[in-house]
């Protein structure tokens, strides 16, 4: 019996819930994730029973995972919690450096982390953007192809390779669909409004502060 699978994850960047769900049903089947590369997921079997899952994104500073002191810091704070390493993941981004952290915990009790709104957003965006993105380049490989096959078989008739080219190029193409509009979904859940004078991305809000003492400085 084959003890590890490898899986793919096509056409887009998903979101800390949707890869829960995904290994969540995956786990269901007897596959356990044991690593995990961008897209690239690495399972072995195993069973844990009564489990839940959890994907959180935290920043980290070094290279090795072992030796990032951000990354061991939020591991620790997951075991007081109840919550059991599983994996961590390669790089997410590189400006900030993100990693992707694995757990999964049997304890019915054990706290669920709190979604961080500035990471899911920024997830949700790049989502769209690299959906939108390979929408365009599949419809292009698909418009050209279809153009030069049809003048092909046009002066010298039907070519069952080049038909099963073009029909894989749109499939590729309809598949790409329903990835854009659920990272269309995403993005339009996100909250967008202000509360009380607060602003959404902390970040944003420091800068606009430093420039502001700045200028009046002057």
């Amino acid at each position: 019996m084959k003890e590890t699978t490898t899986r793919y994850l096509l056409l887009r960047i998903y979101s800390n819930d949707e890869l829960r769900d995904y290994l969540t049903d995956m786990m269901s089947k007897g596959w356990i994730i044991c690593k995990c590369k961008g897209n690239l997921i690495t399972f072995c079997r195993q069973t844990i029973k009564d489990a839940r899952l959890e994907v959180v994104t935290t920043e980290c500073t070094k290279p090795d995972p072992n030796d990032d002191e951000q990354v061991n810091e939020y591991i620790d704070i997951a075991l007081k919690r109840g919550w059991q390493l599983l994996c961590i993941g390669d790089f997410e981004s590189l400006v900030p450096m993100r990693r992707r952290l694995y757990f999964y915990s049997c304890d019915p009790a054990a706290e669920r982390f709190e979604p961080d709104e500035v990471i899911d957003f920024q997830y949700a965006c790049r989502a769209r953007s690299s959906t939108i993105r390979w929408i365009v380049i599949w419809s292009i490989m698909a418009a050209a192809s279809s153009v030069s096959s049809g003048m092909f078989m046009h002066d010298y008739g039907l070519s069952p390779v080049l038909l099963f080219m073009d029909l894989s190029l749109l499939a590729l193409l309809a598949a790409s669909a329903p990835a854009s509009c659920a990272a269309m979904s995403i993005t339009s859940r996100m909250p967008f409004t202000t509360v009380c004078g607060v602003m959404p991305c902390a970040s944003l809000y420091a800068c606009w502060i430093l420039r502001r003492r700045l200028v009046s400085d002057i």
